[in-house]
């Protein structure tokens, strides 16, 4: 059957193609950023705008509490500096949102650059007649920003786990699926069915796991939430147990889990942001899933992420995940595997 499902262009969507698109090119030679994972550094020129409404929107804004955690953590923790301290030392953060309220300006303008002083780095510069005009700009642009800085936090992390790619699990994931995904050394492959993979991390406090599935495609229904969560379900009941007998992974639905559907990668795709909890046992955590349509080979391919890290905050760890997740690929059938 052929797709039924098409993209949708969207204003959110296309702005943020052209964020991407505005960026300028990096020179040679630039050190390497700096600043804590997710952490955006805003620099106003007026020292007190940061303390007024200005700094309270920006830092409620990017500072929202993410969904699917069971402890509430921000998406962003930010800093604000005063332009005149905005030195050499500050210019190499991953993540710069510079605020310029400036009366000579009749009409707002709005910059981006990539990499402009370090690697890898994004930066957006709004520059504006009054707090009016920022309040009116900031709220139309808001979603497309948060997402530019969020793909650079993927793009940081990718860069980082790249350097430490097992060559021998991508190798078995591009025979077994016909996809392209960075999967680092400290992985391994705990689970192999047919259609099924289960890749593994363990670390002394903490558990990642990241599952890869595939079925046929047939009709949109499959990225219905009901229809996500039941194949979920039906995928971890038989390939992840737990260490009580009898459990098995399972969706949460104390917080049903939330999604909504995006453009990954040039693809539709559904993304969703949950619980999972192990029936029979006491075990759970954060689990983000992608529900993909692979239009080329007519097939539906999940990708998905989950933590176990009890008592502590989980943010970092599902980021790593989704930054691992958003390098996934497809390869076309007459396109030779590496």
């Amino acid at each position: 059957m052929k797709v039924l499902f098409k993209l949708w262009p969207c204003a959110l969507f296309c702005w943020f193609a052209f964020l991407l698109a505005a960026c300028s090119s990096n020179p040679s030679g630039h050190k390497p950023s700096t600043g804590k994972t997710n952490e955006l550094l805003v620099v106003v020129n007026n020292e007190t705008l940061h303390k007024g409404h200005v700094g309270s929107v920006i830092s409620e804004f990017f500072g929202q509490i993410l969904t699917g955690l069971p402890q509430p953590e921000k998406t962003f923790d930010v800093a604000f500096i005063y332009e005149p301290g905005f030195g050499q030392m500050f210019k190499t953060h991953h993540n710069i949102f510079i605020v310029d309220i400036n009366a000579s300006f009749d009409k707002p303008v709005i910059e981006t650059h990539s990499d402009l002083w370090a690697k890898p780095q994004r930066i957006i510069k709004m520059t504006v007649h009054d707090e009016a005009t920022f309040f009116e700009e900031f709220e139309e642009k808001k979603e497309s920003f948060m997402m530019y800085f969020n793909a650079n936090e993927r793009r940081r992390a990718a860069q980082a786990f790249g350097s430490i790619e097992d060559l021998k699990i991508k190798k078995f994931i591009t025979k077994k699926f016909d996809l392209n995904i960075l999967i680092p050394k400290n992985f391994y492959v705990a689970k192999e069915q047919q259609n099924f993979v289960w890749i593994r991390r363990e670390g002394q406090e903490f558990s990642q796991g990241i599952l890869i599935y595939t079925i046929p495609y047939h009709d949109t229904s499959v990225f219905l939430p009901d229809e996500i969560i039941k194949l979920r379900d039906r995928m971890t009941k038989d390939n992840v147990l737990g260490p009580s007998e009898g459990s098995f992974m399972r969706v949460s639905m104390v917080e049903p889990p939330e999604s909504h559907r995006i453009e990954f990668n040039g693809m539709f795709a559904v993304e969703m942001r949950g619980m999972w909890e192990l029936d029979g046992d006491f075990m759970g955590g954060p689990f983000i899933n992608y529900t993909v349509l692979d239009e080329q080979n007519q097939r539906i391919v999940t990708v998905d992420g989950f933590v176990y890290y009890p008592n502590k905050d989980k943010k970092n760890l599902t980021r790593q995940l989704e930054s691992l997740i958003y390098t996934l690929s497809f390869i076309n059938p007459d396109q030779e595997k590496q």
